[in-house]
């Protein structure tokens, strides 16, 4: 389905861009020179994300290797895997930036795992949180570029880097103190060099997912005897994870020849003016390009993972099916998810809580959703109508049966601005507005022919979802 939907939306954007030349988009000319073989292309490179992620692995992939052999080592003649990795994580850190950034890192660590009251231990670690979150919204809002990349004498790209990796680690270190202080036995994995080990176990250093603590201290209880005599087999899982992550990785790069799907988010000219149905094609493929982008990200962190015998979450579901934004939630980033779940969203409410005090739970969510991404306008607009459309969708799941039509004919209703707020997230406030605008400003029938589309979308999702239930009882 996905691949029969990219090509209809290559066709109508091909059909509607044809009287706009693609070298004649803006900044084309600065993009990277391309691949040999598709002459006379440009390849978007606008995506930053995904281009530190391919520079990371092609300057750093050595690093994959050696974690691979190492593990298996520490596995076969020993049992001090936190101090293994511990150390594996901070030669890494000083190898790729310097003694600085390492610093950071390290009090980091350091500032969540002392000075916790007992008394008021919880509280404690969300005042630590806080602290953290607002240090980086600083620096990324007031004080970032050509400033802290001096004191800390790196390049910008690998201040970005350093941003996300400490956005990460906030996450984990509040799983760990918080698990620490549930766990009836705190001694056992919660030390110090647990804690660093958990934040700077290599393969999810940089992208993720950013697993919870219980996940990761299942790397404690694999089983040596049975690790020792299934290397082979998991060897072969872990190439062929690999591999797959792989194929994606050049469906991507191959695409950016042909598909500037980033640099054209760019031309707010031409988004005004395009045909809305190629509009919604090039969101579609915004939409697809993120997708595929996070199965590669995550797809690699869950499978070397997996063959340490981390306890890892499924891969990011296919966004092309998903018909109710609670569930792209729960199953695109299923680790976030459970991180807001286990440890906010039931904090402050139950099964049993009244209506009021879980709108107030979910509104606490997604507040924190907001200052962890960032304080930033188009997040801003992205956390609150996902938080509208899911107490939304809340109030039509309530009121109609999921075999009912009339949970699509309302639901779809829903479902469209949830699709929409993705696209400031996916691009700007600049682009999300016009996407908004001309949604809801450019007349009934568009608007009508739009909604029939987005109700085969919502109808057939919520069959699949259906039968995926009938096959699980």
């Amino acid at each position: 389905m996905c691949f029969g939907s990219e090509y209809d939306v290559w066709i109508l954007e091909e059909k509607q861009l044809r009287y706009w030349s693609w070298q004649n988009l803006p900044n084309y000319h600065t993009l990277d020179d391309g691949w040999f073989i598709f002459r006379h292309r440009r390849r978007d490179d606008f995506d930053w994300e995904w281009e530190h992620y391919i520079q990371f692995v092609q300057r750093h992939g050595i690093f994959f290797v050696l974690h691979v052999c190492l593990m298996e080592l520490c596995r076969r003649y020993g049992r001090q895997l936190s101090t293994v990795l511990a150390i594996y994580g901070v030669i890494f850190i000083f190898f790729m930036y310097n003694v600085l950034v390492l610093a950071v890192l390290l009090l980091q660590c350091v500032s969540f795992y002392y000075g916790n009251s007992r008394k008021h231990y919880r509280r404690t670690v969300w005042l630590k949180a806080v602290f953290w979150i607002a240090f980086i919204n600083y620096f990324k809002v007031w004080f970032f570029y050509d400033k802290l990349n001096v004191y800390l004498n790196i390049d910008n790209d690998q201040l970005l880097q350093l941003s996300l990796i400490i956005s990460w680690n906030v996450i984990k270190c509040i799983s760990f103190c918080l698990d620490k202080q549930r766990d009836p036995r705190p001694t056992e994995h919660y030390g110090l060099l647990d804690l660093l080990s958990y934040l700077l176990y290599f393969p999810l250093l940089l992208m993720g997912p950013a697993i919870v603590y219980s996940r990761f201290k299942t790397i404690h209880l694999s089983p040596d005897c049975n690790q020792r005599s299934n290397t082979l087999n998991r060897l072969t899982v872990l190439v062929g994870r690999l591999a797959m992550a792989f194929f994606w990785t050049m469906v991507i790069l191959v695409g950016q020849h042909f598909l500037y799907v980033n640099l054209i988010q760019q031309d707010h000219v031409l988004l005004l003016n395009v045909n809305l149905w190629a509009l919604y094609g090039l969101g579609f493929l915004m939409g697809q390009f993120f997708y595929v982008k996070y199965i590669v990200f995550y797809g690699v962190g869950i499978a070397f993972g997996s063959f340490d015998g981390i306890d890892m979450p499924a891969k990011p579901i296919c966004i092309a099916r998903v018909n109710q934004y609670s569930d792209m939630w729960k199953y695109f980033d299923r680790s976030l998810y459970e991180f807001l779940f286990k440890y906010i969203y039931t904090q402050l409410c139950t099964k049993t809580s009244p209506m009021p005090q879980k709108i107030l739970a979910s509104l606490a969510t997604f507040a924190f959703i907001y200052v962890w991404h960032g304080v930033f306008l188009f997040i801003l607009i992205w956390s609150f109508i996902n938080w509208l459309c899911i107490l939304l969708e809340r109030l039509v799941n309530h009121y109609t049966p999921a075999s009912s039509r009339w949970r699509a004919i309302i639901g779809t209703h829903v479902f469209i601005p949830s699709v929409v707020s993705n696209f400031f997230f996916f691009a700007s406030e600049q682009v999300g507005f016009i996407y908004l605008r001309r949604t809801y400003t450019e007349g009934i029938s568009n608007y009508l022919g739009l909604y029939a589309a987005s109700y085969c979308f919502y109808q057939t999702g919520q069959l699949v979802k259906m039968m995926q239930t009938k096959r699980c009882n």
